[in-house]
């Protein structure tokens, strides 16, 4: 079956975060949000549900557990020996925000960042410390010697994004055991936010808690279908706990997360287990898209800098050599093409652009671009 993702349409008027915030003046190409059909086994099994009539109190049972193994198994090559290293979340900032007050102390990650990453232990109560990646070229690494200088002895968790929002990296195993030796010589928690991990057009997604024996007995990975199949509203958040105390405390700690809800549980079974081909067929569709994008953001931005994603729909690029005041709120204000600041995420100057739409938008909103900055100058 072939899906059609330059089918139009129109999210104005549907209670839409991303398009109706501002209207239809703008293009909206900040948040993570596809604006794709989810897939038709989505619709489907709801239907099937809906059509039920009835929503008492749910009892999950065991197939969505056996989905998700099965998934890391044909995904990753990851076993999950035991179901219950699997824990249901209402969403991952929420579970980020527990994980923090696991050990007491503070916590620490690099910038820039996912922005809710960032701010969600802060605003849970907790001091987040932050180390500058290392950028060479729009080529983002971690730089452990400044982790190593900036932590402090009552350091006790570790933030990890991987696939990286927003600077699109899927790090390599070598890259992920120096992060586990990291944190095995200074005794902290990972907490891997893996939202993106569906999402990669190079290299391979590792699941953390794969790594190494202190990388599955120290880590709580975290997981979600709302970013590949546009499902954020109706998402199956869940963590990877594979050591039986971390997860009680972590389950203690999140005692107010609540149950799993029925029609989020169907949507996920569906992504999970029903939508191989459609995520084929968007994948592709999303590269030639993060293809299009570097070309023209080449042609009509040529000091503009940006890097090359190897995973999520999230364009990262800096355009203050044309003026530091060129950033998301210049291209609000004189374009209406509404983006995701770089501040938010502690990369002052740089704008983040969401491409998962139809390529006419992604043009349009190029044009509005190049307009404005014309007229600047």
């Amino acid at each position: 079956m072939t899906f059609d993702f330059d089918k139009k349409v129109d999210r104005l008027n549907s209670h839409s975060l991303k398009w109706d915030l501002y209207g239809k003046e703008y293009l909206p190409l900040w948040v993570a949000d596809l604006d794709f059909e989810v897939p038709p086994a989505v619709t489907k099994r709801l239907k099937e549900r809906i059509e039920h009539g009835i929503y008492g109190y749910f009892l999950e049972g065991n197939e969505i557990y056996d989905v998700l193994i099965h998934w890391f198994s044909e995904e990753y090559h990851a076993q999950i020996l035991n179901k219950n290293w699997i824990k249901l979340v209402p969403g991952i900032v929420p579970a980020l925000a527990v994980a923090s007050h696991i050990g007491g102390g503070t916590s620490m990650t690099t910038t820039p960042n996912y922005c809710n990453l960032l701010q969600a232990p802060v605003s849970a109560g907790n001091e987040m410390i932050r180390v500058p990646l290392r950028n060479e070229d729009e080529y983002y690494t971690i730089d452990f010697d400044a982790l190593e200088a900036a932590i402090t002895e009552d350091t006790k968790v570790f933030y990890l994004c991987n696939p990286h929002n927003p600077v699109g990296r899927v790090y390599t195993m070598d890259e992920l055991k120096q992060v586990s030796a990291f944190a095995k010589k200074h005794d902290l928690l990972v907490v891997s936010d893996e939202a993106h991990c569906e999402v990669v057009f190079e290299g391979k997604h590792i699941p953390f808690f794969t790594v190494d024996d202190y990388a599955r007995e120290h880590s709580i990975t975290l997981y979600s279908n709302g970013k590949m199949c546009n499902v954020p509203d109706l998402i199956l958040a869940f963590a990877v706990v594979p050591n039986q105390e971390l997860r009680a405390e972590f389950e203690r700690l999140g005692y107010a997360f609540g149950e799993a809800h029925v029609l989020n549980v169907e949507a996920g079974i569906a992504t999970y287990a029903e939508s191989k081909e459609w995520k084929q067929q968007l994948m592709a569709y999303l590269k030639e898209n993060r293809d299009y994008l570097e070309k023209e953001l080449k042609i009509r931005f040529p000091k503009a800098k940006f890097t090359h994603l190897e995973s999520t729909y999230l364009q990262w690029v800096d355009f203050r050599a044309y003026g530091d005041h060129v950033n998301a709120r210049f291209f609000k204000k004189n374009a209406k093409v509404f983006l995701t600041d770089g501040r938010d995420f502690g990369g002052e100057g740089y704008v983040r652009i969401n491409f998962a739409t139809r390529r006419e938008i992604i043009t349009q909103a190029l044009d509005r671009m190049e307009k404005a900055l014309k007229e600047e100058r």
